[in-house]
């Protein structure tokens, strides 16, 4: 007999579980595990694409969880057995859009509605990035990020940083997979044309 997430302590639920406590039983305790568990990293993620800017990235991670708290009934729980949990999903969907309002309204408005206009031809995923120099890929490939559009650093982020799959980034970003997998080749192909003096072949 399976033992109710209700009866578990904190530590020893899922994010799912801990999530539908939250959704189903207005659970304080619960959702200030999920804060603990996640804020330090959701912050990491708003604050490599936000510019470094630190109190944008705190601003927007308190956003992000109070976005979590009121939107908490809309949660549902994912039946496939992907490695990343529907809550981790759910709530970098969550940040993403919250990033693209501020791209919206900020002076990047222009480089998003160019990338947004981008072809749509669907192609294969590239793993170059495995085939990159580690030792000096970090500094060059920031500073091709900075230089690139904000969605193309989101798109970037949540393949290679957040590591979800193509239907992940998909759901994130509600975009069909084969536009995520066209401008995930796009996004490579370009990585591995100002970064192949990376490559160890």
């Amino acid at each position: 007999m399976i033992i109710s997430h209700l009866f578990k302590p904190l530590a020893a639920l899922t994010d799912d579980e801990l999530m539908q406590r939250v959704r189903g039983h207005d659970d304080d305790r619960a959702y200030g595990e999920l804060y603990h568990r996640h804020a330090r990293r959701l912050m990491g993620f708003f604050f490599r694409l936000g510019g470094g800017d630190e109190a944008l990235a705190a601003d927007l991670t308190q956003d992000a969880f109070m976005r979590v708290w009121t939107a908490r009934n809309k949660f549902q729980v994912s039946g496939s057995r992907s490695q990343v949990s529907s809550f981790r999903t759910w709530i970098l969907t969550i940040a993403y859009n919250l990033l693209k309002n501020h791209y919206r309204h900020s002076e990047h408005e222009k480089d998003y509605e160019s990338f947004a206009m981008q072809t749509q031809e669907e192609a294969r995923d590239s793993n170059i990035i495995d085939q990159l120099d580690q030792q000096t890929f970090d500094h060059d490939l920031g500073q091709l990020l900075e230089a690139m559009s904000p969605e193309r650093r989101l798109l970037f982020s949540l393949r290679f940083e957040e590591e979800l799959t193509v239907p992940q980034i998909a759901q994130v970003m509600s975009l069909p997979e084969g536009t995520v997998k066209s401008r995930l080749y796009t996004l490579t192909q370009l990585l591995k044309q100002k970064l192949n003096h990376h490559d160890t072949v």
